[in-house]
Protein backbone atom coordinates (compact mmCIF):
# COMPACT_ATOMS: atom_id res chain seq x y z
CA UNK A 1 0.00 0.00 0.00
CA UNK A 2 1.22 2.90 -1.08
CA UNK A 3 2.05 6.27 1.38
CA UNK A 4 -0.34 8.38 -0.23
CA UNK A 5 -3.90 5.72 0.09
CA UNK A 6 -2.28 5.29 3.70
CA UNK A 7 -2.77 8.71 4.36
CA UNK A 8 -6.03 8.84 2.88
CA UNK A 9 -7.31 5.86 4.92
CA UNK A 10 -5.49 7.19 8.21
CA UNK A 11 -5.87 10.92 8.32
CA UNK A 12 -10.47 10.80 8.31
CA UNK A 13 -9.89 7.84 11.17
CA UNK A 14 -7.56 10.92 12.76
CA UNK A 15 -9.99 14.02 11.81
CA UNK A 16 -12.94 11.67 13.26
CA UNK A 17 -11.54 10.77 16.20
CA UNK A 18 -10.14 14.32 17.02
CA UNK A 19 -13.56 15.47 15.97
CA UNK A 20 -15.51 13.33 18.70
CA UNK A 21 -12.98 14.44 21.93
CA UNK A 22 -13.56 18.01 21.31
CA UNK A 23 -16.95 16.92 21.04
CA UNK A 24 -16.74 15.06 24.55
CA UNK A 25 -14.46 17.60 25.90
CA UNK A 26 -17.12 20.03 25.01
CA UNK A 27 -19.70 18.62 26.85
CA UNK A 28 -17.35 18.19 29.89
CA UNK A 29 -16.94 21.20 30.11
CA UNK A 30 -20.75 22.10 29.99
CA UNK A 31 -21.75 19.53 32.27
CA UNK A 32 -18.96 18.05 34.68
CA UNK A 33 -21.15 15.37 35.74
CA UNK A 34 -20.57 14.00 32.27
CA UNK A 35 -16.88 13.60 32.73
CA UNK A 36 -17.49 11.72 36.17
CA UNK A 37 -19.51 9.76 34.89
CA UNK A 38 -16.89 9.07 31.90
CA UNK A 39 -13.89 8.31 34.59
CA UNK A 40 -16.22 5.83 36.80
CA UNK A 41 -17.10 3.82 34.09
CA UNK A 42 -13.79 3.60 32.26
CA UNK A 43 -12.83 2.82 35.82
CA UNK A 44 -15.58 0.15 36.74
CA UNK A 45 -16.31 -0.85 33.30
CA UNK A 46 -13.33 -1.11 30.76
CA UNK A 47 -10.74 -3.66 31.64
CA UNK A 48 -7.37 -2.58 31.83
CA UNK A 49 -6.24 -4.65 28.34
CA UNK A 50 -8.37 -2.54 26.56
CA UNK A 51 -5.84 -0.29 25.38
CA UNK A 52 -5.33 2.38 22.07
CA UNK A 53 -2.52 -0.37 19.74
CA UNK A 54 0.72 2.24 19.78
CA UNK A 55 3.09 3.66 22.77
CA UNK A 56 2.67 5.00 25.10
CA UNK A 57 0.17 2.02 26.13
CA UNK A 58 -2.06 4.72 28.46
CA UNK A 59 -5.18 2.32 30.42
CA UNK A 60 -8.32 3.61 29.59
CA UNK A 61 -9.46 5.09 32.77
CA UNK A 62 -6.22 7.50 32.62
CA UNK A 63 -7.37 8.54 29.07
CA UNK A 64 -10.71 9.93 30.75
CA UNK A 65 -8.75 11.69 33.39
CA UNK A 66 -6.53 13.22 30.19
CA UNK A 67 -10.08 14.34 28.71
CA UNK A 68 -11.32 15.80 31.88
CA UNK A 69 -8.34 17.33 32.52
CA UNK A 70 -8.27 18.78 28.88
CA UNK A 71 -11.68 20.14 29.85
CA UNK A 72 -11.42 21.60 33.02
CA UNK A 73 -8.64 22.98 33.73
CA UNK A 74 -9.01 26.50 32.08
CA UNK A 75 -11.84 27.06 34.90
CA UNK A 76 -9.43 25.65 37.88
CA UNK A 77 -9.65 28.09 40.76
CA UNK A 78 -5.86 27.38 41.63
CA UNK A 79 -7.02 27.52 45.51
CA UNK A 80 -4.11 24.90 46.44
CA UNK A 81 -4.52 23.63 50.22
CA UNK A 82 -1.34 21.71 52.27
CA UNK A 83 -2.19 18.61 50.95
CA UNK A 84 -1.53 19.73 47.38
CA UNK A 85 1.68 21.13 48.19
CA UNK A 86 2.38 17.51 50.35
CA UNK A 87 1.90 15.71 46.79
CA UNK A 88 3.66 17.75 44.37
CA UNK A 89 6.19 17.90 46.49
CA UNK A 90 6.47 14.35 46.28
CA UNK A 91 6.23 13.83 42.84
CA UNK A 92 8.91 16.90 42.38
CA UNK A 93 11.06 14.40 44.33
CA UNK A 94 10.04 11.60 42.39
CA UNK A 95 11.08 13.02 39.26
CA UNK A 96 14.50 14.25 41.10
CA UNK A 97 14.54 10.65 41.73
CA UNK A 98 16.33 10.51 38.42
CA UNK A 99 19.15 11.69 39.03
CA UNK A 100 19.70 9.63 41.09
CA UNK A 101 19.25 6.60 39.28
CA UNK A 102 15.73 5.38 39.24
CA UNK A 103 14.19 4.98 35.58
CA UNK A 104 12.40 7.76 33.89
CA UNK A 105 9.57 4.61 32.80
CA UNK A 106 9.10 4.26 36.43
CA UNK A 107 8.42 7.94 36.53
CA UNK A 108 6.06 8.11 33.81
CA UNK A 109 4.22 4.93 34.70
CA UNK A 110 3.94 5.83 38.27
CA UNK A 111 3.12 9.97 38.19
CA UNK A 112 2.92 11.08 34.77
CA UNK A 113 0.15 8.02 33.27
CA UNK A 114 -1.17 7.34 37.06
CA UNK A 115 -1.15 9.70 39.64
CA UNK A 116 -1.06 12.72 38.04
CA UNK A 117 -4.40 12.92 35.93
CA UNK A 118 -6.38 10.77 38.41
CA UNK A 119 -5.41 12.72 41.47
CA UNK A 120 -5.80 16.13 38.88
CA UNK A 121 -9.28 14.81 37.47
CA UNK A 122 -11.04 14.17 41.08
CA UNK A 123 -9.68 17.56 42.02
CA UNK A 124 -11.28 19.67 39.26
CA UNK A 125 -14.24 17.52 39.37
CA UNK A 126 -15.07 18.04 43.08
CA UNK A 127 -14.17 21.45 42.92
CA UNK A 128 -16.94 21.95 39.87
CA UNK A 129 -19.73 19.32 41.41
CA UNK A 130 -19.16 19.03 45.09
CA UNK A 131 -18.45 15.71 46.92
CA UNK A 132 -21.74 14.58 47.33
CA UNK A 133 -23.12 14.41 43.88
CA UNK A 134 -19.48 13.29 42.78
CA UNK A 135 -20.13 10.70 45.80
CA UNK A 136 -23.20 9.80 44.26
CA UNK A 137 -21.77 9.52 40.48
CA UNK A 138 -19.24 7.02 42.03
CA UNK A 139 -22.20 5.70 43.97
CA UNK A 140 -24.37 4.67 40.95
CA UNK A 141 -21.38 2.65 39.30
CA UNK A 142 -19.65 1.05 42.18
CA UNK A 143 -23.29 -0.79 42.69
CA UNK A 144 -23.13 -1.93 39.25
CA UNK A 145 -19.89 -3.43 39.62
CA UNK A 146 -21.55 -4.73 43.05
CA UNK A 147 -24.31 -6.36 41.04
CA UNK A 148 -21.92 -7.67 38.21
CA UNK A 149 -19.71 -9.76 41.02
CA UNK A 150 -21.92 -10.70 42.68
CA UNK A 151 -23.53 -11.80 39.46
CA UNK A 152 -20.23 -13.88 38.66
CA UNK A 153 -19.88 -15.19 41.78
CA UNK A 154 -22.85 -17.14 41.26
CA UNK A 155 -22.62 -18.33 37.76
CA UNK A 156 -18.67 -18.32 37.38
CA UNK A 157 -19.35 -15.96 34.38
CA UNK A 158 -17.25 -13.10 34.00
CA UNK A 159 -18.46 -10.93 30.63
CA UNK A 160 -15.14 -8.70 30.64
CA UNK A 161 -12.97 -11.47 30.28
CA UNK A 162 -14.84 -12.27 26.73
CA UNK A 163 -13.29 -8.77 25.92
CA UNK A 164 -10.56 -9.82 23.78
CA UNK A 165 -7.96 -8.26 22.90
CA UNK A 166 -4.20 -9.61 21.69
CA UNK A 167 -1.76 -8.61 23.77
CA UNK A 168 0.63 -9.00 26.44
CA UNK A 169 -1.98 -7.37 29.41
CA UNK A 170 -4.94 -9.63 28.21
CA UNK A 171 -2.72 -12.72 28.57
CA UNK A 172 -1.85 -11.47 32.21
CA UNK A 173 -4.74 -10.19 33.57
CA UNK A 174 -7.82 -11.74 31.72
CA UNK A 175 -7.91 -15.47 32.97
CA UNK A 176 -9.71 -16.32 35.98
CA UNK A 177 -7.69 -17.13 39.48
CA UNK A 178 -9.25 -19.51 42.26
CA UNK A 179 -8.68 -19.67 46.11
CA UNK A 180 -8.79 -23.25 46.81
CA UNK A 181 -11.58 -24.62 45.01
CA UNK A 182 -13.60 -21.59 44.11
CA UNK A 183 -13.28 -19.25 41.20
CA UNK A 184 -12.71 -15.66 42.72
CA UNK A 185 -14.24 -11.98 40.96
CA UNK A 186 -13.20 -9.80 39.52
CA UNK A 187 -15.16 -8.29 36.91
CA UNK A 188 -13.14 -5.39 34.67
CA UNK A 189 -10.22 -5.12 37.08
CA UNK A 190 -8.30 -8.25 35.87
CA UNK A 191 -8.05 -9.24 39.55
CA UNK A 192 -9.87 -10.19 42.48
CA UNK A 193 -7.66 -7.79 45.06
CA UNK A 194 -8.10 -4.76 42.64
CA UNK A 195 -11.99 -5.05 42.65
CA UNK A 196 -12.25 -5.76 46.43
CA UNK A 197 -10.12 -2.86 47.43
CA UNK A 198 -11.71 -0.52 44.99
CA UNK A 199 -15.79 -1.41 45.92
CA UNK A 200 -13.89 -0.60 49.67
CA UNK A 201 -13.09 2.62 48.66
CA UNK A 202 -16.43 3.66 47.36
CA UNK A 203 -17.89 2.89 50.41
CA UNK A 204 -17.22 5.91 52.41
CA UNK A 205 -18.59 8.16 49.68
CA UNK A 206 -21.81 5.95 49.23
CA UNK A 207 -22.93 6.57 52.81
CA UNK A 208 -22.04 10.21 52.38
CA UNK A 209 -24.11 10.57 49.25
CA UNK A 210 -27.33 12.49 49.07
CA UNK A 211 -29.58 9.51 49.26
CA UNK A 212 -32.21 8.58 52.11
CA UNK A 213 -30.68 6.94 54.97
CA UNK A 214 -32.23 3.65 54.31
CA UNK A 215 -30.70 3.66 50.27
CA UNK A 216 -27.21 4.40 51.00
CA UNK A 217 -26.95 1.64 53.98
CA UNK A 218 -28.39 -0.80 51.39
CA UNK A 219 -26.12 0.17 48.75
CA UNK A 220 -22.87 0.46 51.30
CA UNK A 221 -24.32 -3.51 52.17
CA UNK A 222 -24.17 -4.51 48.38
CA UNK A 223 -20.91 -2.74 48.13
CA UNK A 224 -19.41 -4.27 51.26
CA UNK A 225 -20.94 -7.94 50.15
CA UNK A 226 -19.52 -8.12 46.67
CA UNK A 227 -16.06 -8.04 48.51
CA UNK A 228 -16.85 -11.04 50.31
CA UNK A 229 -16.77 -13.61 46.65
CA UNK A 230 -12.94 -11.92 46.18
CA UNK A 231 -11.61 -13.83 49.00
CA UNK A 232 -9.37 -11.11 49.45
CA UNK A 233 -8.38 -10.46 53.32
CA UNK A 234 -6.96 -6.95 52.40
CA UNK A 235 -10.23 -6.09 50.51
CA UNK A 236 -12.84 -7.69 52.87
CA UNK A 237 -10.61 -5.78 55.93
CA UNK A 238 -10.35 -2.53 54.00
CA UNK A 239 -14.46 -2.66 53.43
CA UNK A 240 -14.93 -3.47 57.17
CA UNK A 241 -12.93 -0.57 57.85
CA UNK A 242 -14.68 2.06 55.58
CA UNK A 243 -17.93 0.95 57.02
CA UNK A 244 -16.94 1.36 60.64
CA UNK A 245 -15.03 4.84 59.87
CA UNK A 246 -18.20 5.74 57.96
CA UNK A 247 -20.65 5.35 60.57
CA UNK A 248 -18.02 6.79 63.61
CA UNK A 249 -18.09 10.41 61.37
CA UNK A 250 -20.58 12.99 61.47
CA UNK A 251 -21.03 13.95 58.28
CA UNK A 252 -21.93 10.91 57.49
CA UNK A 253 -25.70 11.67 58.49
CA UNK A 254 -27.66 9.14 59.35
CA UNK A 255 -29.53 8.43 62.19
CA UNK A 256 -28.17 6.18 65.53
CA UNK A 257 -30.79 3.68 65.03
CA UNK A 258 -30.24 2.90 61.50
CA UNK A 259 -26.39 3.21 62.27
CA UNK A 260 -26.85 0.77 65.27
CA UNK A 261 -29.14 -1.33 63.10
CA UNK A 262 -26.50 -1.52 60.29
CA UNK A 263 -23.80 -3.17 62.70
CA UNK A 264 -25.88 -5.20 64.15
CA UNK A 265 -26.88 -7.01 61.21
CA UNK A 266 -23.29 -6.67 59.95
CA UNK A 267 -22.00 -8.26 62.79
CA UNK A 268 -24.80 -11.09 62.56
CA UNK A 269 -24.42 -11.70 59.04
CA UNK A 270 -20.61 -11.60 59.54
CA UNK A 271 -20.81 -14.50 62.11
CA UNK A 272 -22.35 -16.42 59.91
CA UNK A 273 -19.91 -15.78 56.85
CA UNK A 274 -16.98 -16.25 58.77
CA UNK A 275 -17.04 -20.05 59.19
CA UNK A 276 -17.28 -20.08 55.33
CA UNK A 277 -14.56 -17.00 54.20
CA UNK A 278 -12.32 -19.01 56.92
CA UNK A 279 -13.02 -22.36 55.25
CA UNK A 280 -12.01 -21.35 51.58
CA UNK A 281 -8.89 -19.76 53.34
CA UNK A 282 -8.00 -23.09 55.07
CA UNK A 283 -9.03 -25.11 51.99
CA UNK A 284 -6.72 -22.72 49.92
CA UNK A 285 -3.68 -24.25 52.06
CA UNK A 286 -0.39 -23.94 51.50
CA UNK A 287 -1.02 -20.97 48.64
CA UNK A 288 -2.30 -18.85 51.28
CA UNK A 289 0.29 -19.52 53.85
CA UNK A 290 3.25 -19.21 50.93
CA UNK A 291 1.05 -15.80 50.35
CA UNK A 292 1.18 -14.30 53.84
CA UNK A 293 4.79 -15.50 54.53
CA UNK A 294 5.66 -13.90 51.31
CA UNK A 295 4.90 -10.23 51.98
CA UNK A 296 7.00 -11.06 55.35
CA UNK A 297 10.11 -12.14 53.33
CA UNK A 298 10.17 -9.15 51.09
CA UNK A 299 10.50 -6.98 54.34
CA UNK A 300 13.49 -7.14 54.16
CA UNK A 301 14.44 -5.05 51.36
CA UNK A 302 13.64 -2.01 53.88
CA UNK A 303 17.46 -2.52 54.40
CA UNK A 304 18.55 -1.31 51.12
CA UNK A 305 16.50 1.46 50.74
CA UNK A 306 17.85 4.95 49.88
CA UNK A 307 16.83 8.24 50.69
CA UNK A 308 16.14 8.85 47.02
CA UNK A 309 16.75 7.17 44.05
CA UNK A 310 16.75 3.52 43.09
CA UNK A 311 17.76 0.99 45.25
CA UNK A 312 20.47 -1.12 45.35
CA UNK A 313 18.74 -4.30 45.48
CA UNK A 314 17.34 -3.30 41.82
CA UNK A 315 18.31 -6.32 39.49
CA UNK A 316 17.29 -6.37 35.56
CA UNK A 317 18.35 -9.39 33.70
CA UNK A 318 16.77 -8.95 29.74
CA UNK A 319 13.00 -7.83 30.11
CA UNK A 320 12.44 -9.07 33.84
CA UNK A 321 13.12 -6.84 36.70
CA UNK A 322 13.37 -8.22 40.35
CA UNK A 323 14.46 -6.86 43.64
CA UNK A 324 16.99 -8.58 45.81
CA UNK A 325 16.42 -11.80 44.33
CA UNK A 326 12.21 -11.07 44.82
CA UNK A 327 10.32 -11.04 41.40
CA UNK A 328 7.10 -9.31 43.04
CA UNK A 329 6.46 -6.66 45.77
CA UNK A 330 3.30 -7.22 46.66
CA UNK A 331 3.36 -4.13 49.04
CA UNK A 332 2.92 -0.98 47.28
CA UNK A 333 4.86 1.95 49.93
CA UNK A 334 8.07 -0.61 49.83
CA UNK A 335 7.52 -0.84 45.95
CA UNK A 336 7.52 3.46 45.56
CA UNK A 337 10.30 3.18 48.20
CA UNK A 338 12.32 0.97 45.85
CA UNK A 339 11.90 2.89 43.15
CA UNK A 340 12.17 6.62 44.24
CA UNK A 341 13.78 6.56 47.92
CA UNK A 342 12.06 6.65 51.32
CA UNK A 343 11.91 10.30 51.36
CA UNK A 344 8.68 10.56 48.86
CA UNK A 345 6.95 7.59 50.37
CA UNK A 346 7.15 8.83 53.96
CA UNK A 347 5.90 12.31 53.06
CA UNK A 348 2.36 10.56 51.72
CA UNK A 349 2.70 8.77 54.96
CA UNK A 350 2.51 11.80 56.92
CA UNK A 351 -0.29 13.23 55.34
CA UNK A 352 -2.48 9.92 55.80
CA UNK A 353 -1.31 10.56 59.64
CA UNK A 354 -3.01 13.90 59.24
CA UNK A 355 -5.78 12.48 58.06
CA UNK A 356 -6.09 9.93 60.56
CA UNK A 357 -6.09 12.88 62.93
CA UNK A 358 -8.53 14.77 61.15
CA UNK A 359 -10.79 11.90 61.51
CA UNK A 360 -10.54 11.60 65.19
CA UNK A 361 -11.43 14.72 66.05
CA UNK A 362 -14.51 14.18 63.55
CA UNK A 363 -13.36 16.68 60.96
CA UNK A 364 -12.21 14.91 57.81
CA UNK A 365 -14.37 14.30 54.66
CA UNK A 366 -15.65 11.16 52.86
CA UNK A 367 -12.99 11.03 50.85
CA UNK A 368 -10.20 11.24 53.71
CA UNK A 369 -11.80 8.49 55.30
CA UNK A 370 -12.06 6.12 51.69
CA UNK A 371 -7.86 7.15 51.29
CA UNK A 372 -7.87 5.77 55.78
CA UNK A 373 -9.84 2.66 55.01
CA UNK A 374 -7.43 1.32 52.19
CA UNK A 375 -4.84 1.35 54.90
CA UNK A 376 -4.33 -2.48 54.72
CA UNK A 377 -4.00 -2.47 51.54
CA UNK A 378 -1.04 0.14 51.14
CA UNK A 379 1.38 -2.57 52.63
CA UNK A 380 -0.27 -6.20 51.27
CA UNK A 381 -0.74 -5.21 47.54
CA UNK A 382 0.29 -3.26 44.68
CA UNK A 383 -1.58 -1.17 43.05
CA UNK A 384 -2.51 -3.20 39.89
CA UNK A 385 -4.86 -2.21 36.95
CA UNK A 386 -7.30 0.48 38.56
CA UNK A 387 -6.29 0.68 41.96
CA UNK A 388 -3.81 3.11 41.78
CA UNK A 389 -6.42 5.14 39.73
CA UNK A 390 -9.03 5.06 42.60
CA UNK A 391 -6.78 6.00 45.43
CA UNK A 392 -5.56 8.63 43.38
CA UNK A 393 -9.01 10.58 42.05
CA UNK A 394 -9.92 9.90 45.77
CA UNK A 395 -7.00 11.94 46.62
CA UNK A 396 -7.76 14.52 44.95
CA UNK A 397 -11.12 14.90 45.37
CA UNK A 398 -10.54 14.40 49.14
CA UNK A 399 -7.82 17.84 48.52
CA UNK A 400 -10.78 19.60 46.56
CA UNK A 401 -13.18 19.20 49.37
CA UNK A 402 -11.10 20.55 51.66
CA UNK A 403 -10.42 23.71 49.97
CA UNK A 404 -14.46 24.00 50.69
CA UNK A 405 -13.87 24.03 54.43
CA UNK A 406 -11.28 26.22 54.24
CA UNK A 407 -12.71 28.73 52.16
CA UNK A 408 -15.66 28.55 54.55
CA UNK A 409 -13.73 28.75 57.95
CA UNK A 410 -12.10 31.75 55.74
CA UNK A 411 -15.17 33.41 54.77
CA UNK A 412 -17.10 32.57 58.00
CA UNK A 413 -20.08 31.36 55.74
CA UNK A 414 -22.22 28.58 54.72
CA UNK A 415 -22.30 28.97 51.21
CA UNK A 416 -18.95 30.15 49.97
CA UNK A 417 -15.99 27.72 49.24
CA UNK A 418 -16.71 25.23 46.13
CA UNK A 419 -19.78 26.44 45.65
CA UNK A 420 -18.92 29.76 44.25
CA UNK A 421 -16.14 27.69 42.24
CA UNK A 422 -19.08 25.67 40.65
CA UNK A 423 -21.59 28.54 40.94
CA UNK A 424 -24.24 26.93 43.05
CA UNK A 425 -24.91 26.22 46.46
CA UNK A 426 -22.25 23.36 47.82
CA UNK A 427 -24.09 21.15 50.08
CA UNK A 428 -21.30 19.76 51.40
CA UNK A 429 -20.22 22.99 53.46
CA UNK A 430 -23.62 23.05 54.94
CA UNK A 431 -22.72 20.02 56.33
CA UNK A 432 -19.35 21.43 57.67
CA UNK A 433 -21.36 24.44 59.23
CA UNK A 434 -22.84 21.56 61.42
CA UNK A 435 -26.44 22.06 59.57
CA UNK A 436 -26.59 18.23 59.99
CA UNK A 437 -30.96 18.26 59.01
CA UNK A 438 -31.87 15.99 56.63
CA UNK A 439 -32.50 19.60 54.21
CA UNK A 440 -29.07 20.06 54.55
CA UNK A 441 -28.38 17.37 51.83
CA UNK A 442 -31.00 18.84 49.44
CA UNK A 443 -30.04 21.73 46.86
CA UNK A 444 -32.85 24.01 48.43
CA UNK A 445 -31.81 26.40 50.93
CA UNK A 446 -32.01 26.66 54.25
CA UNK A 447 -34.58 28.58 56.01
CA UNK A 448 -32.89 31.77 57.12
CA UNK A 449 -32.57 32.60 60.74
CA UNK A 450 -35.21 35.84 59.99
CA UNK A 451 -37.91 33.43 58.39
CA UNK A 452 -37.59 32.11 61.65
CA UNK A 453 -38.32 34.06 63.64
CA UNK A 454 -41.41 35.43 61.46
CA UNK A 455 -39.73 38.78 60.58
CA UNK A 456 -39.13 40.22 57.31
CA UNK A 457 -35.96 39.96 54.70
CA UNK A 458 -35.46 40.20 51.24
CA UNK A 459 -36.60 36.23 50.95
CA UNK A 460 -40.28 37.81 51.93
CA UNK A 461 -41.11 39.37 49.06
Amino acid sequence: MSFARTLFIVLPMVAAALAVLIFVADRIHRRPIVGAGLVMCAIGFVPVWVMIPFEPNVPPATLACFLVILALLPGFSWRLTSGDFMVATAWCLVGLSVAAGSPLNYVLSDVVFGALPAYLAGRLLVERLGLRRMAEGLAVVWIVVAVLALFEAVTTINPFSYITVHNNLYEEWAPPLARGSLTRVEGAFGHPIALGVCLAAGIPLILATRWRPGYRIAAGALVLGATIPTFSRSAIACAVIAVILSLMQVHTNIPALWRMGFLTVLVGVGSVLLPYVLGVFDSAGREQEDSAGYRGDILVLVRQLKPLGLSSAYQKVGDSVAWGGYSSIDNHLLLTALRFGWVPVTLLMVGLLVYGARAFVQRSNPAQIALLSLIPAYGTVAFITQIGTVVWLIAGMAASAQVSVLLESRNNTAGGGVGVVAGHDNPWNRIRSRDRSRRAFTDQEARSATHSAGGTGAGSH
